[in-house]
């Protein structure tokens, strides 16, 4: 697979005001002022290559709506992901440990919009911000533990459980019930072949979990989609809640409401 590197455009703050960073939400008002007025609201697109493994940061990134895929690869193999960013995290939080160089590639996987801020800038502010510093160490804690839970997914458990577990990931990020996703993009990311996702995604499609139609999946059924999936999904959730509180909100009820279910 092969990724353009490309800016990020940036975008109005107004309209990112119903859609927050939970991890900004976190801190002080005064730590967050102090961090936003360093910050930029930018727009993420599709396929946007954000870091590359080895190499420093330019920008650091708090999603405010979309997703970041956080990819390995080795040398003769396709691209593996191992993580996904969104609204509950942050991509460049190694900087609370003063490491400031990229340990995956970072791919953008559903178009949003994020805070964006200059390496520098937050390595100077951090020392200004002890709540923020101590919330990222702690999300830092998390996405290891996430990192590997999903390494130990991706070896015990069948692929229709992995691509529901995916799907759940990825929806509750999406802030929408449908995302943009071919199915070799899936298998990529996945670490299959294309052919597998087709007869795992025609599974779930027949089992109306969900509807794929032109590289759009929708999301029809999530309690079906939970059923699927193996136990890493609530694992993440769980470790996420002991440390950050609730990361997101409950994609069931926001289903319900946009299809109009009292």
């Amino acid at each position: 697979m092969v990724y353009l590197v490309l800016k990020a455009t940036p975008v109005s703050v107004s309209a990112n005001a119903a859609i927050t960073n939970h991890l900004m939400d976190l801190i002080s008002a005064k730590e967050r002022g102090l961090l936003q007025r360093h910050c930029e609201p930018v727009e993420l697109k599709f396929g946007v290559v954000l870091c590359e493994p080895d190499q420093p940061y330019r920008y650091l990134y708090f999603p405010m709506s979309g997703f970041i895929s956080l990819v390995t690869q080795l040398a003769g193999h396709k691209p593996l992901e191992m993580g996904l960013i969104g609204n509950e995290g942050m991509l460049g939080v190694t900087l609370a440990l003063g490491v400031s160089t990229a340990p995956m590639q970072a791919v953008v996987q559903g178009k949003g919009t994020a805070w964006r801020i200059e390496l520098a800038a937050l390595q100077q502010l951090l020392p200004e911000c002890p709540q923020l510093r101590s919330v990222l160490q702690q999300y830092l804690f998390v996405l290891m533990a996430q990192l590997s839970q999903s390494a130990a997914c991706m070896h015990f458990h069948s692929l229709e459980q992995r691509l529901a577990r995916w799907l759940l990931m990825s929806h509750d990020r999406a802030h929408s019930n449908s995302f943009h996703l071919t199915h070799q993009f899936l298998a990529d990311m996945l670490g299959v072949r294309r052919s597998g996702v087709t007869v795992a995604a025609g599974r779930m499609q027949q089992k109306e979990c969900i509807r794929y139609s032109r590289g759009t999946i929708s999301v029809l059924n999530r309690a079906a989609i939970e059923g699927l999936a193996c136990e890493c999904y609530p694992c993440g959730l769980d470790a996420y809640r002991r440390f950050l509180g609730e990361p997101l909100p409950d994609s069931s009820v926001r289903l319900m409401a946009e299809q109009g279910t009292p």
